[in-house]
């Protein structure tokens, strides 16, 4: 079996003149990818293909997806997955060759979700993340072109939406209700219409999902999985070759990826008709909307911004998407109330370099009248 890059610069050869992502930068063609993944598979100081050496550590949180795809094709390394673990560090998951197997699973999953050969997909996921890694990987390897939404400016995501329709929307439900209301605010009265919108990595609740569908359009599938099980049930129904079963208000899995062991999921149960349920995280990491991320690098972001001397975070809890942060900022003594940063622009800044996931759900200030 071929390494996942292998088997990818062979696929992307077959129409190097085809469309392989558009992002900020405009479109990126399959021939113009592979002439990047050659110059850094050559470059001094990189990963040295065949020798079990990954780059995935070297990538900021905020890699943009061409750079992504760049560093894949490049190396002949496992991919590592950055999805699970404490939230002081994210934890890899290795994934080496795709078995016989494990392709029938994602080919189960392709299936279902309505994700073909020449469909247009955008992803809101960051693409160091597992999430975010499989979108991009899989619209790769179907020949999908894929549209970067991630890391960038509300007003930016939303133009690219409109300027660039898609079939399908993927993402994280924190990502997906930020866009959702980014769309509202910027779209005017011509909101974006998307076929399906694929949400994973977090329990996605009723009220958001008929939220997500009248405002899209759109039929809204839920896929469950963890990095170490990979996929596990798209809309409750477990996908091919998954065998799933309930001990004590948890799920257990083993899987085509998990080599033959069963692991420990999440809380939730299974229906008399074989219906998945998930009701949360069993192993209690902090996460926003599903994705694990780095807290001291939200505070050390936010006091790069001029004015802001000390910055804490705290969990609170929120309904719709469960564990959020309240970042409780101080200001300079004496800062002028003009000089002062609001608190959306602390949010935004955060959302822009670190995505949305990481955001704080408010931003609260120390300084008397604030």
């Amino acid at each position: 079996m071929l390494p996942v890059s292998a088997t990818l610069r062979a696929r992307v050869a077959l129409a190097p003149r085809s469309v392989v992502l558009i992002d900020k930068f405009g479109e990126l063609t399959a021939q113009e990818l592979l002439a990047q993944a050659q110059l850094h598979r050559h470059r001094p100081g990189s990963a040295l293909p065949g020798r079990g050496h990954s780059p995935w550590n070297l990538l900021p949180a905020h890699a943009p997806l061409r750079q992504i795809m760049v560093t894949v094709l490049a190396s002949d390394a496992p991919l590592e997955l950055r999805s699970s673990g404490t939230p002081e560090r994210l934890s890899p998951r290795r994934r080496g060759p795709l078995s016989p197997s494990q392709f029938l699973t994602l080919l189960d999953l392709g299936r279902r979700i309505g994700l073909r050969p020449g469909r247009r997909v955008a992803s809101a996921a960051p693409g160091v993340h597992g999430h975010g890694l499989l979108v991009a990987l899989g619209a790769l390897a179907l020949g999908c072109p894929l549209l970067d939404l991630s890391h960038r400016p509300a007003a930016e995501r939303v133009d690219l939406l409109h300027q660039h329709p898609v079939d399908l929307l993927a993402g994280a439900p924190v990502h997906l209700v930020d866009l959702m209301l980014a769309d509202r605010e910027l779209g005017g009265n011509r909101p974006v219409r998307i076929e399906r919108v694929i949400s994973g990595s977090d329990v996605l609740s009723p009220q958001l999902r008929a939220d997500l569908a009248r405002h899209f359009g759109a039929r809204v599938h839920d896929i469950y999985g963890t990095a170490e099980t990979g996929p596990l049930a798209v809309d409750g129904r477990p996908l091919r070759g998954i065998r799933l079963r309930e001990r004590d208000g948890e799920l257990l899995a083993r899987t085509p990826f998990t080599a033959g062991r069963t692991y420990l999921t999440d809380r939730g149960g299974i229906d008399a008709d074989g219906t998945v349920r998930v009701t949360g995280r069993a192993e209690g990491v902090l996460t926003q909307g599903g994705m694990v991320h780095d807290p001291i690098a939200v505070v050390r972001l936010l006091r790069t911004h001029p004015g802001v001397t000390a910055v804490q975070l705290r969990v609170v809890h929120d309904a719709e998407l469960g564990p959020r942060t309240v970042a409780e900022v101080t200001l300079a003594a004496g800062m002028a109330a003009d000089a002062a940063p609001l608190p959306e622009e602390l949010r935004a800044l955060v959302r822009d370099h670190l995505g949305a996931a990481s955001v704080p759900r408010e931003v609260r200030f120390s300084s008397p009248g604030r």
